[in-house]
C-alpha cells in the first residue's frame, strides 16, 4: 500500500519529493510553471511531485509516515491536521529556515503564527481562503437590489426575492454533507463575532453561551424559511452543479460560499452557460450590531511541512521559500489558476498582472490586508479540532430537521470541544484585532 502511494521516502540529497493536493487545472499548470522554474533556479535539485486526491490526502500521509516513509515535503489540509504529526516528531522544526530566508517579512504575519506549536514553527500555510457573499450581478441590477450590508437588509432582500419566486441563496449539501459546516462558520463569525469565537476557542467561554445558540437558531430559521436552496428538502438534496446553475441562471440571487468558487464560477455565467448573466462578490454582512462590517473568516486550504526523516531538508526549505519569495511570480500563479495558489503574502491590487480578473484581485488584496491587520474570523475546518469539527457538521443536520434544538446542539458541541481541549487537540488560535 505504501509503495502504491508513490513519491515515497526521501532519497539521496538533491532528490526532493512533494505530495500535492492540486486538482486538474493546478496539476496541468504546475510542472512547467512552478516545478521546472524551481529546478532551474536551484541547480542540483530534482523535484518529484505526486498528486494525491484531496479527500484521501491526510489518510495517505498518515499511512506513509507511520511506516517510516512519505515525501520530503508533506502537505496537510490545515493546522488542526498537523498537530498529531508534530506530537509524533514527524515534522522538522522550521525556525532556522524562517530566520535565514526572512519568512516573517515575506509572508503575512499570522501565517507563521498559525504554524507554531509550542516554541517552534512546524507548518507553513500555502493556501488561504475565506467565505464570501457571491451575487448574480445582472439579476440584482435588473431588480434594483444591492448586496446587503447588515441583517435588516439581508432579511428584507430575502423576503422580497422569495415573494418573486427567486431563491435568496443558492445552496445545497446533496453532494457533500460535511459542506454544511460553511454555514455555522458564517453565522458564528457574523452573528457571534470574532471576539466571542476567540474566547470560546481558547477556553474562556462556552458554546452554550446565548450568543452562539442564537446564531445557530438564526441559521435554522433561515433554512426553514426556504432562504437556502428554496426549501429545507432542497437544501439537503441540491448538488453543487445544480445550485450553481440555478445561481448563474438567475433562479437564485446570492450564494454564501468559499472563495474557492472563483476557480470555476465562470462556467455558470455568461456565454459558457448560455445565460448572459454576470457575477460579483461582497463581504458577508454583519448579522448583529458590533460585528465588523468587513470581516473575513480565515481558512487554510493547505499547509506544507518538512518530513523529519528527509535526507535533504535544505532543499525542502528552498522550495517553501520559492513559493513566497517573489510577489510577481506568486501573483502570476494566482492569476493563471485562481484559488489554487493563494499563498498568504502581503498584496495590493496593483501587484496582480493585467490578465487577472479584477474581482479576484480585489478579493485577494482585501483578504490579505484585512487579515494582516488582525481583522479576521475563524473557519471550522481550520480552527476546530477533528472530533469537534465532526460533531459540528454531523449534528447540525438534526437541528435543521427539528430533531435537536440549537441549545442542545451547542451543549453537545461544548462537551466535545472540552474533551478536545483537555487532550491537547486544539490547533493554534490566532488573536483577532479586538479580542
Amino acid at each position: 500500500m505504501l509503495a502504491g502511494c508513490g513519491g515515497g521516502g526521501a532519497g539521496r540529497p538533491g532528490e526532493l519529493s512533494l505530495w500535492s493536493n492540486l486538482e486538474e487545472d493546478g496539476q496541468a499548470y504546475f510542472p512547467e510553471n512552478v516545478e521546472r522554474p524551481f529546478e532551474r533556479a536551484n541547480p542540483g535539485i530534482d523535484l518529484a511531485v505526486t498528486y494525491q486526491p484531496p479527500e484521501d490526502l491526510d489518510r495517505l500521509v498518515r499511512i506513509a509516515l507511520q511506516g517510516g516513509q512519505g515525501p520530503d515535503l508533506i502537505p496537510t489540509p490545515g493546522p488542526a491536521y498537523a498537530r498529531d504529526y508534530v506530537d509524533a516528531n514527524m515534522f522538522a522544526a522550521l525556525d532556522e529556515y524562517a530566520e535565514r530566508y526572512g519568512w516573517r517579512d515575506k509572508m503575512l504575519g499570522w501565517a507563521l503564527d498559525l504554524g507554531r506549536f509550542g516554541e517552534n514553527l512546524y507548518v507553513v500555510p500555502n493556501q488561504f481562503q475565506t467565505m464570501l457573499l457571491f451575487y448574480n450581478r445582472t439579476l440584482m441590477e435588473e431588480k434594483g437590489w444591492e448586496p446587503p450590508t447588515d441583517r435588516e437588509e439581508l432579511e428584507g432582500l430575502a423576503e422580497e426575492a422569495m415573494g418573486q419566486g427567486i431563491v435568496p441563496f443558492a445552496a445545497g449539501i446533496g453532494d457533500e454533507p460535511p459542506a454544511v459546516e460553511w454555514f455555522p462558520t458564517v453565522f458564528w463569525n457574523h452573528y457571534s463575532g470574532p471576539e466571542a469565537l476567540y474566547a470560546v476557542l481558547t477556553g474562556e467561554a462556552s458554546f452554550t453561551d446565548p450568543i452562539f445558540v442564537e446564531a445557530i437558531d438564526l441559521f435554522a430559521r433561515y433554512v426553514g424559511n426556504g432562504w437556502f436552496g428554496g426549501s429545507t428538502e432542497r437544501f439537503f438534496s441540491n448538488g453543487f452543479d445544480a445550485f450553481h446553475a440555478e445561481f448563474g441562471d438567475g433562479g437564485a440571487a446570492m450564494n454564501m460560499e468559499g472563495s474557492w468558487l472563483m476557480s470555476n464560477i465562470d462556467q455558470f455565467f455568461g456565454d459558457a452557460a448560455g445565460n448572459g448573466n454576470d457575477w460579483d462578490w461582497a463581504p458577508l454582512p454583519p448579522l448583529r450590531e458590533g460585528v465588523p462590517p468587513e470581516l473575513y473568516e480565515l481558512g487554510i486550504g493547505s499547509t506544507l511541512s518538512i518530513n523529519s526523516a528527509s535526507e535533504d531538508p535544505e532543499a525542502a526549505a528552498k522550495f517553501i521559500d520559492y513559493l513566497f519569495s517573489d510577489t510577481a511570480r506568486a501573483t502570476r500563479w494566482m492569476a493563471d489558476v485562481p484559488s489554487a495558489f493563494n499563498v498568504p503574502i502581503p498584496l495590493q491590487e496593483s501587484d496582480f498582472p493585467p490578465s487577472m480578473d479584477d474581482r479576484v484581485a480585489r478579493h485577494l488584496a482585501a483578504l490579505s490586508q484585512a487579515t494582516e491587520g488582525g481583522n479576521f474570523g475563524y473557519t471550522a475546518w481550520t480552527f476546530w479540532p477533528a472530533k469537534s469539527e465532526l460533531y459540528l457538521y454531523e449534528e447540525i443536520q438534526k437541528v435543521l430537521t427539528a430533531d435537536m434544538t440549537p441549545a442542545e446542539y451547542c451543549a453537545g458541541l461544548d462537551e466535545v470541544f472540552r474533551e478536545d481541549m483537555e487532550e491537547g487537540e486544539v490547533p493554534p488560535i490566532l488573536e483577532p484585532r479586538n479580542a
